[in-house]
């Protein structure tokens, strides 16, 4: 009965992340409608959400969830790389929570006094559906969009990991929409392996995410807990009543 009763558990964790793996939304909203986690970040003379033409480089948000397995996280943004004098940025990934500097919605954030991150998914490297996850522990400082370019940019910011930063594992990764038309919404989808960040589904852990383009016009950052703490009430509920149809038996 021990080995039925620990198989059912084990059977209900992995059905029960599996299935809780509903995604959460880190809303970054528009100028007009910000968002619930709307981030600002410093850099601009203007303190919008958005520096420059919406149109162009809206970020709307990120959607993030989580299985046993695997980290997923899906961008939305109207910023489109083809005919652009700029590219999409990496994937900022930090695993032990999220401190950006001051208070919602960190107007005066930037790469001096944020986070700091350890992860990566370098966008540069995607190829076929592939790309690298970077560790940036003991790597230089990110590059900032300042590094890049020298006008026409919020300055600061970080946007891409530094060339020294070492490969942790590999990615599933994809961009769709980035039809050089802007009216397309365009999609950044990765899947991440839980265990290359050093994490496991069954322990919650606040992690911080950051997705930009290379001028860091609109930048979208916040936190995730891994599981999802919805996940672990379905979880709970499972486990007492499997405790109560044993009682019952009994």
């Amino acid at each position: 009965m021990k080995t039925l009763n620990k198989a059912l558990i084990t059977s209900m964790l992995s059905m029960g992340l599996a299935s809780g793996a509903a995604a959460y939304t880190i809303d970054d909203g528009t100028d007009a409608a910000p968002g619930t986690d709307q981030y600002i970040g410093a850099g601009t003379t203007t303190g919008n959400d958005v520096f420059g033409a919406a149109s162009a480089f809206e970020v709307f948000g990120m959607n993030v969830s989580n299985d046993m397995n695997y980290l997923y996280v899906d961008v939305d943004t109207n910023f489109d790389d083809v005919g652009s004098s700029y590219d999409f940025g990496d994937l900022f990934i930090s695993v032990d929570g999220w401190n950006p500097f001051g208070s919602s919605p960190y107007a005066n954030d930037d790469a001096s006094n944020g986070e700091t991150w350890e992860f990566a998914v370098d966008i540069s490297s995607l190829l076929g559906g592939s790309a690298n996850l970077l560790n940036l522990v003991g790597a230089s400082a990110p590059v900032l969009s300042s590094d890049l370019f020298a006008s026409g940019i919020r300055v600061g910011q970080e946007v891409l990991a530094a060339g020294d930063a070492t490969v942790a594992g590999s990615a599933s990764a994809a961009i769709t929409g980035n039809t050089g038309d802007n009216s397309v919404l365009t999609n950044l989808s990765f899947q991440i392996a839980l265990a290359d960040l050093g994490l496991d589904a069954l322990n919650p852990q606040e992690i911080g995410l950051r997705w930009t383009m290379t001028c860091a016009n609109d930048i979208t950052e916040g936190s995730y807990t891994v599981p999802e703490p919805g996940t672990l009430a379905l979880l709970g509920l499972g486990l007492i009543g499997l405790s109560l149809r044993k009682r019952a038996k009994a």
